[in-house]
């Protein structure tokens, strides 16, 4: 059973100052805590209700071992952010992405002001269905811990390092390791991705989408 601040805690982690005063976050749904459970990411706790747990296959169960919680379908409804919660909710610490992880010899998207979450969940999904692992975000975008930006990218953000910093800036300081930058068209963008070193820049303000060369 939950405790009255437990609930409080949980349900506090829908906005967005008390996700990062406690670098923790909401995951909901079977498929999101399956993709989960097989992620390198730390789960503090998992919520379930008797339903679940008695459909849930071995594997899932042994990976959430002592980290599940059994719970009552009312006390899911409460710390849910959905409208019909479906059996689970994880409880998940913050990854901490620093800029000195961003891989040059890799492919890189670059975003400015995203401010739609459910528009940063589905580049979180394309990219990891185009094998692109690494994404960096204006500091100004929507926070990636967003409940609608996580079910949006429907399990991805558990294979895509996403990282905030100011893009300009950091392109600016990386600019030793370009060999050319120019506009390309959003239409030849995964075509050209299949080359590796390359930054595309999606920039809102200029409308325009840029295209980096870096050199190893």
């Amino acid at each position: 059973m939950l405790t009255s601040s437990e609930i409080k805690q949980i349900k506090s982690l829908k906005d967005k100052a008390s996700r990062h005063e406690q670098q923790k976050f909401v995951v909901e749904g079977e498929k999101m805590v399956t993709e989960l459970a097989h992620s390198a990411f730390n789960i503090i706790a998992v919520y379930a209700t008797d339903e679940w747990i008695g459909q849930a296959n071995n594997e899932i169960l042994s990976l959430l071992n002592e980290k599940l919680i059994q719970v009552k379908t009312k006390e899911l409804e409460r710390i849910s952010s959905l409208k019909q919660p479906n059996g689970v909710l994880a409880l998940v610490a913050m990854r901490q992405q620093q800029e000195t992880e961003i891989k040059f010899n890799d492919i890189i998207l670059a975003f400015d002001d995203i401010s739609d979450p459910g528009n940063l969940g589905s580049i979180i999904r394309i990219a990891d269905w185009f094998g692109i692992k690494q994404i960096v975000c204006s500091s100004t975008s929507v926070d990636l811990y967003n409940s609608k930006t996580i079910q949006a990218t429907m399990g991805s953000i558990f294979r895509v390092n996403v990282f905030y910093t100011d893009v300009e800036k950091w392109i600016s300081a990386n600019k030793q390791n370009a060999t050319f930058m120019l506009p390309c068209l959003m239409a030849s963008l995964f075509i050209l991705s299949l080359r590796k070193n390359l930054l595309f820049w999606f920039s809102e303000m200029n409308q325009e989408v840029y295209r980096i060369q870096f050199s190893n």
